[in-house]
């Protein structure tokens, strides 16, 4: 039965962990023999590593399944629910002002023009790659001033816009 919980409480098929834990076992250290002559030492001794790390899961797994089920219940039972983690506070930011916002775009699109500059006229001459790659950044600079710049902006819920200037007419402003 699922819940919609399964990744927090969800049990171990243990055969078939048991299964993948001995093919694990087995394919690495036959890895591990087929390579022993032909291969550099640091390699097999890897592969060794994993049959032993494979060993002692498929051990830890025969040992689970020796004792029994202590608590697994059957499918109509439904998983354990774990305690819910406490609720998250909303983040309060303070309003940006205007002259902050302002700065921030002309920051960045400042840094926009000064590397389509210097691309250009200065980096192409050493290196067109780079030149290129000044300009694809540049590019993508202009949206991410403007996300930049709106961040912490609280807009009125009335639609009216930021408050300055006049508000809409009532038909949208789209007159025929």
């Amino acid at each position: 039965m699922r819940t919609g919980n399964e990744p927090g409480t969800a049990r171990s098929p243990l055969r078939l962990r048991l299964g993948l834990a001995l093919f694990g076992t087995v394919s690495s250290l036959v890895a591990a023999g087929l390579l022993l002559g032909r291969a550099s030492l640091l390699v097999v001794l890897m592969f060794v590593v994993v049959g032993l790390v494979a060993a002692v899961d498929s051990a830890v797994v025969f040992r689970h399944l020796r004792q029994g089920a202590h608590f697994q219940p059957g499918p109509q039972i439904p998983p354990y629910q774990g305690v819910p983690p406490p609720p998250r506070l909303p983040r309060v930011r303070a309003p940006v002002d205007e002259n902050t916002r302002i700065r921030r775009y002309l920051t960045i699109m400042i840094t926009c023009l000064v590397l389509i500059t210097l691309a250009w006229t200065v980096v192409r001459l050493y290196s067109t790659t780079a030149a290129v790659a000044m300009s694809m950044i540049a590019a993508v600079l202009p949206p991410i001033a403007v996300i930049v710049a709106n961040l912490g902006v609280n807009l009125p819920d009335d639609g009216r816009g930021t408050g300055r200037g006049s508000p809409r007419p009532p038909g949208g402003g789209l007159e025929n």
